[in-house]
This record gives C-alpha cells, sequence and structure tokens, in this order.
C-alpha cells in the first residue's frame, strides 16, 4: 500500500466550493428584494392611508408610489417611496405647508415620516434573513 502524500485532501474542490458560496449570495440578495419590495407597498400603503393633506383631486394620495430595485450586479437593494413623477407639487407637501408666515414647516410631509416608521420591521426582517 503506498504511504500517502501530505497536504490537503479536498473531499469537494475548491471551486464548487466557491460556486456554492456564490449561489448562496445570489439567494440571500433575492431574499433582501423580496423583503424590500414587501416594504416598499406596506409603506405606499401606509403613506397613502395616513397622508395627512385634505384631498382635493385624490392626485397626490394615488400618486404616492413605493417600490423597490435590486441591482445584483453591485449587490444593492434601494426602496423608495415617492409622490411619483406626475405629481410635481409633492416636494411642496413634503416641505412647505406651513401656515401664514411659517413657510417650510413640512406639515403635510408622509414621505420621511412612513420611511421611519416602518424602519423597525424592515430591520427585523433583514436580520431574520441573515440569521
Amino acid at each position: 500500500m503506498p504511504a500517502s502524500k501530505p497536504g490537503v485532501r479536498w473531499e469537494t474542490p475548491p471551486s464548487a466550493l466557491a460556486q456554492a458560496v456564490e449561489r448562496y449570495g445570489d439567494r440571500v440578495l433575492t431574499a433582501v428584494a423580496a423583503v424590500a419590495q414587501y416594504a416598499a407597498t406596506q409603506m405606499q400603503n401606509d403613506a397613502k392611508a395616513n397622508a395627512p393633506w385634505t384631498d382635493r383631486t385624490a392626485n397626490a394620495r394615488t400618486g404616492l408610489f413605493g417600490t423597490s430595485e435590486a441591482d445584483f450586479a453591485r449587490h444593492v437593494v434601494t426602496i423608495y417611496l415617492s409622490h411619483g413623477a406626475v405629481i410635481d407639487y409633492g416636494i411642496w407637501l413634503e416641505l412647505a405647508g406651513g401656515s401664514e408666515g411659517s413657510p417650510g414647516s413640512g406639515r403635510y410631509a408622509i414621505i420621511m415620516k412612513t420611511m421611519e416608521a416602518h424602519y423597525g420591521d424592515l430591520m427585523s426582517m433583514l436580520n431574520e434573513i441573515f440569521r
């Protein structure tokens, strides 16, 4: 019986391990993207339900839009919540809305309040993925 040579004996070749790690990373990004889209939809619905302004045309409320985007090549997932492209006065709802003599109070702002309100739930879901 020949003597065994010193060194590392791979049960699974390093190339197979590298592929498994890459597949795991893809699954994690897919899960993060799904959580982000879920959170974006929840934020959109919450913003529409809780927008503090009085509707005149309902355009601003129905124009609130939440979505996410996954750039798998860069390993980045982004959540967007906005007034949408057709609501050109959304910035005034977010930044203005002050009473006479106090412009810029943002009393009609809903975007940042909504995102901040969902931060804890979003982090809990992401922590579950990485547990």
